[in-house]
């Protein structure tokens, strides 16, 4: 009996460990591949507007700043303004010497004075010919020359009333105003100098109006045109920002920097001044209504960008095609739809088909 209890004790032994060493390992490997789950954080897709902006420092201008000129020849006889001030329109600048139009005026006056009094005594000469004609005491052809001389009279007199308003012109010429309200930024004269027509004398910057003028790269013309939406800011001035729209592009390139000029007319603020430095923001494209997701969700594969979707508790490898990218979101242009959940955090550890585990 003995004989045959012992094998059979030991041949049970031998069946039973194998089950227990077999459950075992079954339970260790679900607890392994419980833990080979790859923790997440996921996020749809949404959809907004995307604004895409370009920068450029240039400098400020005046909008009109008109050269002041002299009219009439003569010599300086005072220059009433320095470079810096400030003036007010029609206010007096520089004198010039009026001698010389003083006496153009005076002579005028008498030539108008002399020619009326010709007037008077020819048209006193043509009424006694009249009469004398009607009685038949004088020749027609005496009439005749008489009221043409009368004629030629009055023209005369008419030019000379034009060289006498020519001559006063010339005279308030002597006096040089200012066309607009403004401040001197540049003097190119001084008291005593002998000018003549068109000689340069001052320039007059206008403060209300001014004028923006930023360069861009040649390869961003395309997509600059007037109207485009405008924010300026300047070091001269912290805290001011200024918005507007381009006014124009220049469509030529400069020469020496292969920049195109964008112009944009804006109303001082106030603080603002000529010649400052400018930082500008041009409006060059917006994409309403683009789908975006987290800038951590995109990833680079061989195969491409991708993105993992979070599905069932598996990531999905997606090609996408990708756009620009704002304040931490990128424009996915094609490949996903709004809505979509997508990984974010641990995007970067996933492959296609890998168990995830969503956290909050």
């Amino acid at each position: 009996m003995r004989r045959i209890l012992v094998p059979l004790i030991l041949a049970c032994s031998f069946w039973v460990l194998p089950l227990d060493v077999l459950a075992a390992a079954t339970d260790g490997g679900a607890q392994q591949q419980a833990e080979r789950r790859i923790p997440v954080r996921v996020v749809r897709a949404t959809r907004r507007d995307i604004e895409i902006w370009e920068r450029s420092v240039g400098q400020l201008e005046p909008k009109v700043a008109p050269l002041i000129a002299a009219e009439v020849a003569g010599r300086l006889t005072s220059v009433r303004v320095d470079v810096g001030a400030r003036i007010h329109k029609g206010e007096v600048l520089a004198t010039i010497d009026p001698g010389d139009y003083e006496l153009a005026e005076r002579l005028a006056r008498a030539d108008i004075r002399r020619l009326a009094a010709l007037i008077r005594g020819q048209r006193l000469k043509v009424r006694r010919l009249q009469a004398l004609v009607r009685k038949r005491s004088a020749n027609q052809s005496a009439l005749d020359d008489a009221e043409a001389r009368l004629d030629a009279l009055q023209a005369e007199h008419l030019a000379a009333q034009v060289r006498l308003q020519q001559a006063q012109r010339n005279l308030a010429r002597t006096r040089i105003t200012s066309p607009i309200d403004g401040r001197v930024d540049a003097t190119q004269v001084s008291m005593g100098d002998y000018v003549k027509p068109g000689t340069p004398l001052m320039r007059i910057g206008n403060l209300h109006w001014l004028k923006a003028r930023l360069p861009y790269p040649e390869t961003l013309l395309p997509r600059l045109h007037a109207g485009l939406p405008v924010r300026l800011t300047s070091p001269s001035a912290p805290g001011i920002r200024v918005t507007g729209r381009v006014s124009h592009v220049r469509p030529s390139i400069t020469f020496g920097s292969r920049a195109v000029q964008v112009i944009v007319n804006v109303e001082n603020p106030g603080p603002w001044q000529p010649g400052a430095s400018v930082t500008g923001e041009v409006r060059v494209a917006l994409h309403k209504g683009a789908v975006v997701v987290p800038e951590a969700s995109v990833v680079r594969r061989p195969a491409g960008t991708v993105l993992y979707l979070i599905e069932g508790g598996h990531a999905h490898q997606r090609r996408v095609r990708t756009g620009v990218t704002r304040d931490g979101q990128v424009e996915i242009r094609s490949g996903l739809a709004a809505g979509e959940t997508v990984a974010v955090d641990g995007a970067g550890f996933l492959t296609d088909g890998a168990a995830v585990e969503v956290r909050p």
